[in-house]
């Protein structure tokens, strides 16, 4: 796999907050554990966007409590393969305070006409009627886009238009804001450091949300949805080839089957002298569902990308897996005379 190069990183923090919050500074678990989850999907998408599919971009997060709100410092660290610098130039690529400047987080220069949060902003929900592109010099790279009603047609960067058509960038938008209206959470502040940079009203966030709901049903983008996430994977059943890309494994109940392909996974298990039913790897996996031609989620993907960590089976699993299996004896059979 080609060596990945970190490029740049950005420190910023959201907070959650609202007048009714008081001195508490607690959120649940049911809304935190999503918005995070969002945060972290729709800053990969962006990077996708912008800077291409094998661009890779790391999440990292400390929650801080304060008074009155729930304070996330997030760290957007992005690197790239070293192929693909070599096919770009600098200049095209886009660091990770651009990124979230590109995204809204941060205030956009005047060389981007619009953010993607500020264009869901502006359209408020309403469907889209009509997209021109511009092809004259002087704008190329930006659309035009008009929604419901006269006169309603706004100028966007087509980097903004191409990921506010991505169903997996709107979903975690959405989700972003899932803290919002519970628990006296009604507003949005990005900060840095200790001042506040920027401040999502209430209103602001109903027409974001309502722009995703509009833009999921209106996109016919085929995109598979990825995720990574860590997990627990048991061996199903004894495996002796090193050749075998993919394994049968437990996931939780589910018997799945997972691409060990890019891992030693194999080679280690032979080195013991075979992997074993109940042998157990800590990995990070990647999930892909697919959609097929009719809008349809198919069957879901699995890849391992990282074993963290082993757990060999318990010593007598791995003594009964490795003892021949006895003969049967028929029910007739009598003792000798």
């Amino acid at each position: 796999m080609p060596e990945v190069v970190e490029v740049s990183r950005h420190q910023f923090s959201i907070a959650y907050t609202g007048d009714e919050r008081g001195a508490d500074h607690s959120i649940s678990v049911e809304a935190l554990a999503p918005a995070l989850l969002a945060f972290g999907k729709l800053l990969r998408e962006a990077n996708s966007e912008l800077n291409g599919p094998k661009a890779k971009a790391n999440v990292y997060v400390v929650s801080d409590f304060e008074h009155k709100c729930f304070n996330i410092n997030f760290d957007l660290a992005l690197g790239f393969y070293e192929q693909v610098k070599s096919l770009v130039q600098t200049t095209e690529i886009k660091d990770a305070k651009e990124i979230l400047e590109w995204i809204g987080i941060l205030s956009a220069p005047v060389v981007i006409p619009l953010s993607f949060l500020g264009y869901l902003r502006w359209k408020k929900g309403r469907k889209t009627t009509q997209v021109v592109q511009l092809t004259d010099k002087s704008q190329l790279g930006n659309v035009v886009v008009s929604v419901e009603g006269d006169g309603n047609s706004v100028t966007i960067n087509q980097n903004v238009y191409n990921l506010s058509q991505n169903a997996n960038a709107l979903k975690a938008t959405r989700d972003a804001f899932l803290p919002i209206g519970q628990d006296g959470f009604d507003k949005v502040e990005v900060r840095q450091g200790e001042s506040v940079v920027a401040t999502i009203e209430p209103s602001e966030v109903e027409d974001i949300v309502a722009s995703c709901t509009t833009a999921l049903a209106e996109t016919k983008e085929k995109k598979p949805e990825v995720d990574t996430t860590t997990a627990w994977l048991s061996v199903y059943s004894p495996v002796y080839d090193e050749k075998a890309e993919n394994w049968r494994f437990r996931l939780g109940t589910e018997v799945i089957y997972a691409d060990i392909s890019e891992t030693s996974i194999s080679h280690d298990a032979l080195e013991r002298g075979g992997a074993l039913t109940d042998d157990t790897y800590q990995v990070r996996l990647e999930i892909t569902v697919g959609v097929d031609e009719k809008g349809n989620r198919t069957k879901p993907h699995y890849r391992v990308l990282e074993v963290i960590k082993f757990f060999p089976a318990s010593p007598r699993m791995r003594q009964q897996s490795l003892l021949p299996t006895p003969p049967v004896e028929s029910g007739n059979d009598e003792p000798s005379a």
